[in-house]
């Protein structure tokens, strides 16, 4: 836990350095994104798709919906609404701390053997909401299409917290 809040204040800190370069903003900008990754904590696959909106040059919002694929007889959607501080490196290289609000909905299922055993064909589900904090970079490849990579963590009640790695590609318009 100590490692992680000394990471995102050390990118905090370092991208705040860059953001006084001064680079050209984007207010006004979007994109749309395609996300796959891997939940840490749960050793499961994660697909996904975000929209981004840069409502000032240096900061945007990043609404998006990721899917962590069943394993073990139990996944999980995480509806996410976080925003970015945008620290330009260069007029390519973007980097930015993830900062937000994450639903998260969790869905078991009984172990095909108990289900068995009891004669029933049971789901629990659960729904929780959690913290986001992270850091994340991207790269724009050619002037429409970026590619980057996340790492983000959901605190949630009740021990429900998940890590994740994420790559995502998008298309700016």
């Amino acid at each position: 836990m100590r490692v992680f809040v000394f990471i995102v204040s050390f990118v905090f800190i370092l991208t705040n350095g860059f953001a006084q370069k001064n680079l050209t903003g984007e207010k006004g900008v979007s994109s749309v994104g395609g996300i796959v990754g891997f939940a840490i904590e749960g050793e499961k696959a994660v697909v996904g798709i975000d929209y981004r909106y840069n409502i000032l040059d240096m900061i945007r919002l990043a609404p998006s919906v990721l899917y962590v694929v069943k394993k073990d007889n139990a996944d999980t959607w995480y509806f996410n609404a976080d925003a970015h501080y945008l620290a330009r490196v260069t007029e390519q290289v973007t980097l930015y701390p993830i900062a937000g609000i994450g639903v998260s909905a969790w869905r078991y299922r009984l172990l095909p053997e108990l289900q068995d055993l009891l004669g029933v064909r049971r789901i629990e589900s659960d729904v929780r909401i959690g913290l986001n904090l992270g850091f994340g970079g991207e790269i724009r490849v050619t002037k429409d299409v970026i590619a980057g990579a996340e790492f983000r963590y959901n605190w949630t009640e009740r021990g429900y917290n998940q890590a994740m790695l994420l790559a995502r590609v998008a298309f700016y318009f």
